[in-house]
């Protein structure tokens, strides 16, 4: 396993110093990023990392038999990082765990008396100032609820308002008030959970009908996201605004929130069929200004070089909102890719770069004419295939449209190029 971990990792290394857009290797899943632009999260699922344009990845702590469990999260200032790891002083069952990044030092955090699978308690968020964790702990076997640990102090369980069902707890505001996650309803369906000085309430929307799981929540506890149960709808939720709900052009994708920066104005998410691979979702970034913009798009509008990655799992967001990170496909490659965005300092969500950004496609799926609806001038097209391979390409696009009948049934990726930058968005051939 660890020649795999180095193989993987080793590709950060061919990452462009100070580049916009990192390649941080194969299967490698961002979860967080510090305001200093360090990312950490797991890599194929079975060991922790931390990544960084001076110093490429690094291993930080391998997950137990089962592979990682929780998130890897980090400080605003790259000094502390929470993740779970195996407790040698507890059989290696997994435990929540602070890591000090300049001692390398592992303070284990705790757990509620009871382990499953191999764990007792795992770290799923942290506050940007690295002093209030939370995550999950098991009371039993078979259940398992919401925790926290502030500042070092022992571990504190929120328990869960259904009694043979389990709770946890995903994020946290800067002063450890507000905690979100999710509570088992009594027929096992997740639904948003919002404990505010640590008691429990179910986050609903403006119909006072219960949302989703929530994943995460503004440094001041106002805003939250996560994803509708009942329409597969992403939602941001705000304590005064009341509720905004996200969804995909393709009424057969679900869409969910991932992440939130500290200031609640700027979230990522994904759009993805459930029959298919998650790496063929569609990421996205939202903010309040621009709304919701295909991720590939908006970095196309930025004039940034995407290095072939279709960034369909976004699920790390500094602070900040100034690095964006997850994991995308490389289909010339045939690879996952971990990825890092690194955004301009300038507002992120001109009206511009929304408007230049935006682009669909119809019918999708398509028989044989497709039409490309977008404001910018259109200078060419080109189809490639899940496999990376070139299969149409036209310079000339009449009307807008270009005919896909000779393609076979599948999926594939359509790259428009106008006279704002290169747009890419996924189609399906019937």
């Amino acid at each position: 396993m660890k020649k795999i971990y180095t193989l993987a990792l080793g590709v950060c290394a061919l990452a462009l110093s100070k580049a916009q857009v990192s390649d941080l290797g194969s299967y490698v899943q961002v979860s967080d990023i510090s305001n200093t632009g360090v990312a950490v999260g797991n890599v194929y699922g079975s060991a922790f990392f931390m990544w960084s344009e001076a110093n490429s990845g690094t291993i930080i702590g391998e997950g137990g038999e089962t592979g990682v469990s929780g998130n890897a999260n980090i400080s605003a200032d790259g000094s502390v990082i929470s993740m779970s790891v195996p407790n040698p002083s507890n059989a290696d069952q997994e435990e929540a765990v602070l890591y000090n990044v300049g001692t390398q030092e592992l303070s284990f955090l705790g757990h509620l008396g009871a382990s499953s699978s191999g764990g007792t308690s795992s770290a799923w968020g942290m506050s940007s100032d690295g002093k209030n964790i939370v995550g999950l702990a098991w009371t039993t076997s078979a259940r398992a609820e919401g925790v926290y640990w502030k500042d070092g102090e022992p571990i504190v369980g929120l328990g869960t308002t259904v009694p043979i069902r389990s709770s946890r707890a995903d994020a946290v505001s800067a002063d450890g008030s507000v905690i979100v996650g999710w509570q088992d309803a009594i027929n096992g369906v997740r639904q948003g959970a919002i404990w505010r000085n640590g008691v429990q309430e179910l986050l609903k929307d403006n119909d006072g009908n219960i949302l989703g799981a929530a994943t995460g929540v503004s440094a001041d506890g106002k805003t939250v996201v996560g994803i509708k149960n009942t329409t597969g709808e992403g939602y941001i939720w705000n304590e005064t605004d009341g509720t905004v709900f996200v969804s995909s052009d393709n009424p057969d994708y679900i869409t969910s929130m991932s992440v939130l920066s500290d200031d609640g104005k700027t979230a990522l998410g994904l759009s993805f069929d459930p029959t298919q691979s998650i790496l063929l979702a569609e990421g996205f970034i939202w903010t309040k200004e621009g709304g919701k913009v295909n991720l590939n798009d908006y970095v196309a509008g930025l004039g940034f070089d995407d290095l072939g990655i279709v960034f369909a799992v976004p699920t790390g967001i500094s602070p900040d909102g100034k690095y964006l990170g997850g994991i995308g496909a490389n289909f010339a490659e045939g690879d996952a890719k971990g990825f890092l965005i690194k955004l301009p300092a300038e507002d992120l969500a001109t009206n511009d770069t929304a408007l230049s950004a935006k682009m669909s496609i119809y019918p999708n799926p398509v028989v044989d004419i497709v039409t490309i609806k977008t404001a910018d001038k259109i200078e060419s097209a080109e189809v490639y295939s899940a496999a990376g391979q070139m299969v149409f390409s036209s310079k000339k696009v009449a009307n807008n449209q270009i005919n896909l009948s000779a393609l076979t049934k599948g999926f594939y990726i359509l790259k428009v190029k106008t006279d704002k930058g290169l747009q890419t968005t996924k189609l399906i051939k019937n």
